[in-house]
Protein backbone atom coordinates (compact mmCIF):
# COMPACT_ATOMS: atom_id res chain seq x y z
CA UNK A 1 0.00 0.00 0.00
CA UNK A 2 1.16 3.54 -0.80
CA UNK A 3 0.28 6.48 1.44
CA UNK A 4 0.59 10.24 1.32
CA UNK A 5 1.97 11.70 4.53
CA UNK A 6 3.01 15.00 6.08
CA UNK A 7 4.02 16.26 9.51
CA UNK A 8 1.53 17.68 12.00
CA UNK A 9 0.80 21.35 12.65
CA UNK A 10 1.63 23.60 15.58
CA UNK A 11 -1.69 25.39 15.05
CA UNK A 12 -4.45 23.33 16.60
CA UNK A 13 -8.03 23.79 17.68
CA UNK A 14 -7.95 24.13 21.45
CA UNK A 15 -11.34 22.47 22.06
CA UNK A 16 -11.46 20.18 25.06
CA UNK A 17 -11.84 16.46 24.61
CA UNK A 18 -10.78 14.58 21.52
CA UNK A 19 -11.11 15.61 17.86
CA UNK A 20 -10.15 13.68 14.72
CA UNK A 21 -6.65 14.70 13.65
CA UNK A 22 -7.95 16.33 10.47
CA UNK A 23 -10.12 18.63 12.58
CA UNK A 24 -7.63 19.16 15.44
CA UNK A 25 -4.85 20.42 13.16
CA UNK A 26 -5.57 23.81 11.62
CA UNK A 27 -3.48 23.52 8.49
CA UNK A 28 -4.22 24.21 4.83
CA UNK A 29 -1.28 21.92 4.02
CA UNK A 30 -2.86 18.99 5.83
CA UNK A 31 -6.30 19.61 4.31
CA UNK A 32 -4.87 19.91 0.78
CA UNK A 33 -2.79 16.75 1.13
CA UNK A 34 -5.80 14.87 2.51
CA UNK A 35 -7.73 15.96 -0.59
CA UNK A 36 -4.81 14.93 -2.83
CA UNK A 37 -4.78 11.48 -1.24
CA UNK A 38 -8.54 11.14 -1.73
CA UNK A 39 -8.30 12.22 -5.37
CA UNK A 40 -5.68 9.53 -5.98
CA UNK A 41 -7.35 6.78 -3.97
CA UNK A 42 -4.56 6.72 -1.39
CA UNK A 43 -4.51 6.63 2.38
CA UNK A 44 -3.46 9.84 4.14
CA UNK A 45 -1.48 9.84 7.37
CA UNK A 46 0.03 12.51 9.58
CA UNK A 47 3.29 12.27 11.51
CA UNK A 48 2.77 13.62 15.02
CA UNK A 49 5.82 14.21 17.19
CA UNK A 50 3.70 13.17 20.16
CA UNK A 51 1.51 10.34 18.80
CA UNK A 52 3.51 8.88 15.92
CA UNK A 53 2.06 8.06 12.52
CA UNK A 54 -1.70 8.52 12.67
CA UNK A 55 -4.57 8.54 10.22
CA UNK A 56 -6.80 11.56 9.69
CA UNK A 57 -9.53 10.20 11.97
CA UNK A 58 -7.25 9.45 14.93
CA UNK A 59 -8.79 11.11 18.02
CA UNK A 60 -6.44 13.71 19.48
CA UNK A 61 -6.66 15.83 22.61
CA UNK A 62 -5.22 19.32 22.48
CA UNK A 63 -1.43 19.11 22.89
CA UNK A 64 1.67 21.14 22.12
CA UNK A 65 4.84 19.22 21.35
CA UNK A 66 7.59 19.97 18.85
CA UNK A 67 9.62 16.87 18.00
CA UNK A 68 13.25 17.16 19.06
CA UNK A 69 16.28 15.49 17.46
CA UNK A 70 16.92 13.34 20.55
CA UNK A 71 13.46 11.77 20.10
CA UNK A 72 14.01 10.65 16.50
CA UNK A 73 15.29 7.12 17.15
CA UNK A 74 12.53 6.15 19.57
CA UNK A 75 9.74 7.62 17.41
CA UNK A 76 11.32 6.12 14.27
CA UNK A 77 11.06 2.67 15.84
CA UNK A 78 7.41 3.29 16.76
CA UNK A 79 6.58 4.54 13.25
CA UNK A 80 8.37 1.56 11.65
CA UNK A 81 6.11 -0.76 13.66
CA UNK A 82 3.04 1.18 12.49
CA UNK A 83 4.18 0.96 8.87
CA UNK A 84 4.68 -2.80 9.08
CA UNK A 85 1.35 -3.37 10.80
CA UNK A 86 -0.48 -1.24 8.21
CA UNK A 87 1.20 -2.95 5.25
CA UNK A 88 2.67 0.28 3.91
CA UNK A 89 5.21 -0.28 1.12
CA UNK A 90 5.67 3.31 -0.14
CA UNK A 91 5.32 6.77 1.39
CA UNK A 92 5.03 10.03 -0.48
CA UNK A 93 6.14 12.39 2.29
CA UNK A 94 5.38 16.11 1.81
CA UNK A 95 7.54 18.51 3.79
CA UNK A 96 8.94 22.00 3.84
CA UNK A 97 12.64 22.09 2.98
CA UNK A 98 14.39 21.02 6.21
CA UNK A 99 17.40 23.14 5.23
CA UNK A 100 15.12 26.19 5.25
CA UNK A 101 12.83 25.25 8.17
CA UNK A 102 15.07 23.57 10.73
CA UNK A 103 12.23 22.75 13.14
CA UNK A 104 10.80 20.14 10.77
CA UNK A 105 14.12 18.32 10.20
CA UNK A 106 13.45 15.81 13.04
CA UNK A 107 10.16 14.83 11.38
CA UNK A 108 11.91 13.98 8.11
CA UNK A 109 14.57 12.12 10.08
CA UNK A 110 11.87 10.01 11.73
CA UNK A 111 10.43 9.10 8.33
CA UNK A 112 13.87 8.23 6.94
CA UNK A 113 14.64 6.17 10.05
CA UNK A 114 11.28 4.36 10.07
CA UNK A 115 11.25 3.63 6.35
CA UNK A 116 14.76 2.21 6.52
CA UNK A 117 13.79 -0.07 9.44
CA UNK A 118 10.55 -1.20 7.79
CA UNK A 119 11.96 -1.52 4.23
CA UNK A 120 9.45 1.04 2.94
CA UNK A 121 10.19 3.18 -0.12
CA UNK A 122 10.26 6.89 0.77
CA UNK A 123 9.62 9.60 -1.80
CA UNK A 124 10.17 13.08 -0.36
CA UNK A 125 8.26 15.98 -1.92
CA UNK A 126 9.64 19.38 -0.90
CA UNK A 127 6.94 22.02 -0.54
CA UNK A 128 7.65 25.68 -1.25
CA UNK A 129 8.21 27.97 1.71
CA UNK A 130 7.04 27.01 5.19
CA UNK A 131 3.49 25.75 4.58
CA UNK A 132 1.35 25.78 7.70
Amino acid sequence: MKIICTYCSKTKRDDGGFLPALRRYQSDRILELGNLADANGLEFMILSGEYGLIDREYPLPFYDHLLQSWEVDKLGNRVATTLCMAGVREIEYHTADPDMVASIRPYLSVMENACSRASVDLVVVILAGNPV
